[in-house]
């Protein structure tokens, strides 16, 4: 099981390794600030710097495809946050939490809900080590699938939440970090 794991993340590695997004959708154009620690491996950078990091990256994207930029929600980051350090624990890359758990019902724990009557959300996850851990490695992968990209430049979502635990699934240490991004809009 863990060796198919392993073969899987390689198969995923090189796959995002060959899929080239235009730089300036990354904010790699010139004329652009970096988004902070954007290319740093785990290792070198803080958690909240990995997190931001990945924030600019996706809001950066979103401006390229003329969609507004994500609100940051507490409530979200600590959904992702918890969600992204019960995956490193329970050693599974997966939506489900090791109890069943679902976004859904992490998001309402979380109190992102609170009492409005709709809502939607979504989730990106990913995990990395060294250089296929870095911020930049992460929303690139993210968005060489149709689903997370779709997430990503999704108009209809509005705020977020990332969180950063170090490990992998797969093991990694300090060198390696697994991301959570929760995104959401809720309407009374």
């Amino acid at each position: 099981m863990i060796a198919l794991a392993r073969l899987r993340s390689i198969a995923l590695a090189t796959a995002f390794a060959l899929f080239l997004l235009p730089g300036a959708a990354l904010g790699e154009d010139a004329g652009s600030p970096p988004c902070g620690w954007h290319g740093q491996e785990p290792r070198e950078a803080r958690d909240h710097e990995l997190r931001t990091s990945v924030l600019c990256l996706i809001n950066r994207i979103r401006e390229h495809y003329g969609i507004p930029p994500l609100d940051y929600n507490p409530a979200l980051r600590q959904s992702a946050s918890s969600h992204s350090a019960s995956m490193v624990r329970s050693r599974s890359l997966s939506h489900y939490g090791p109890g069943g758990s679902t976004l859904t019902s992490r998001v309402a724990r979380a109190g992102y809900l609170g009492d409005m009557s709709g809502f939607r959300a979504a989730e990106n996850i990913g995990a990395g080590q060294g250089s296929l851990g870095s911020p930049f490695a992460i929303v690139r992968t993210w968005m060489g699938s149709a689903t997370h990209r779709g997430n990503i430049l999704d108009r209809g979502l509005r705020d977020f939440g990332v969180g950063v635990a170090r490990g992998n699934p797969l093991g990694g240490g300090r060198n390696a970090a697994t991301y959570t991004i929760d995104f959401g809009s809720r309407w009374r």
